[in-house]
């Protein structure tokens, strides 16, 4: 049984979870933590030391003296470049086989890395047989030529090898990188389902929202604006400063002014009051602005039928009948993410949207591709046919 360990560096909350895995895949997690996060803008280290500090608080008080044996860490912003791939090889057998697969994600590779950049993932999008229509899964058709479509993440070397240092001293055996939508795809276990599913991370400093089509990864685009605006606009309605304003964000912030029951607050540290209508009017003008943005990505992807679901995470998807509103805005059905395959004593770990990179990380492998090696037999088969 190895342990893993993960890490979310974010504009405002730094989260490390630590599982145990054991040879039958199974990953039970064995504590999460959360530190107020310095030195980290829109997903990008800007101060190492601070956050260096922030990183030693967290190890030392999760994993103690136990050792891990491997880190993962999620990597988003102008961290992480994405590009998009097409790879075409002819099929040996005439048949798509997993193996074609394989050879597809090795041709990719070549060449993506250099000098300057390193290769983080490789998520293929959609593959073609014989350039016919875009399928979800290709193995069992029958052509002579597979194309695949990729979604491809470097990032620079530079960077990178200032994050590994960071850990230097902690004996972790191997330190791995990975985008979001990997991520995402992996907590909810995009890959199982058949059904297309929108997810819509709610952060600080950025919405991002991913399209899962047939279980793969469509679309994928982050938009500069977050929940954190809010506060902003809370300080200039009342005239109070940022910590007066984010506490009644979280005491009693609300997305939509008709469920509101108006009543007088009292806003934090003070003897002044206010009204709870005129405070979810100020929260639902800019909710709005956020979400319809949303909705117009989605639009653009075709992402149209009523019955698919679009679900919420990220820290804003706390505030009070977001998900309604957005429904509202998008005619769609609108649920709250749940990380699968993690083992919990406690449910509402799961489903802490907090929490939903840490834990979707440790889900997260790199495997590397082997070609499978074809046979004399295997060979005249193609051949022939």
């Amino acid at each position: 049984m190895g342990l893993i360990a993960t890490l979310d560096m974010g504009s405002e909350k730094m989260v490390m979870a630590l599982a145990a895995s054991d040879s039958n895949g199974a990953c039970r997690l064995t504590g999460i933590k959360f530190i107020a996060s310095q030195g980290v803008q829109q997903g990008v280290i800007t101060d190492q030391a601070k956050v260096q500090t922030c990183v030693r608080s967290l190890m030392n008080e999760l994993l103690k003296d136990r050792g891990v044996d491997i880190l993962n860490i999620s990597l988003s912003g102008q961290a992480v470049k994405m590009s998009e791939r097409r790879v075409n090889i002819p099929l040996q057998r005439k048949v798509v086989e997993s193996g074609d697969l394989v050879r597809a994600e090795i041709k990719c590779a070549e060449g993506l890395e250099s000098r300057d950049e390193e290769l983080i993932d490789l998520l293929p999008v959609a593959y073609s047989v014989d350039r016919g229509e875009l399928v979800a899964d290709p193995v069992g058709k029958h052509g002579r030529s597979l194309e695949v479509y990729y979604q491809a993440y470097t990032a620079s070397y530079v960077y990178l090898s200032g994050i590994r240092k960071l850990f230097d001293g902690y004996g972790i055996r191997e330190i791995n990188f990975f985008p979001l939508a990997r991520v995402y795809g992996e907590a909810v276990d995009a890959e199982m389902e058949d059904r297309d599913f929108a997810l819509v991370d709610l952060g600080a400093m950025s919405t991002k929202v991913v399209l899962f089509r047939g279980g793969l990864l469509e679309y994928e685009a982050v938009l500069p604006l977050g929940v954190k605006t809010i506060d902003n606009d809370i300080m200039s309605a009342f005239g109070i400063d940022a910590q007066k304003a984010r506490k009644l964000k979280h005491e009693y912030g609300q997305a939509l002014r008709s469920a509101c029951k108006n009543k007088k607050l009292v806003i934090p540290d003070t003897k002044l009051t206010i009204e709870s209508r005129d405070l979810t009017t100020v929260i639902q003008s800019r909710m709005e602005e956020l979400l319809e943005g949303v909705v117009f990505l989605l639009q653009g992807w075709d992402f149209e039928k009523g019955e698919d679901e679009i679900l919420l995470t990220g820290g804003g998807s706390r505030l009070l009948d977001v998900d309604a509103l957005l429904q509202r805005l998008s005619g769609h059905r609108v649920g709250r993410a749940c990380v699968k395959r993690v083992q919990s004593s406690k449910e509402e770990v799961l489903r802490t949207p907090e929490y939903m990179v840490a834990l979707g990380l440790l889900l997260c492998s790199h495997e590397e591709p082997q070609e499978t090696k074809t046979g004399l037999l295997d060979k005249l088969k193609g051949l022939f046919g």
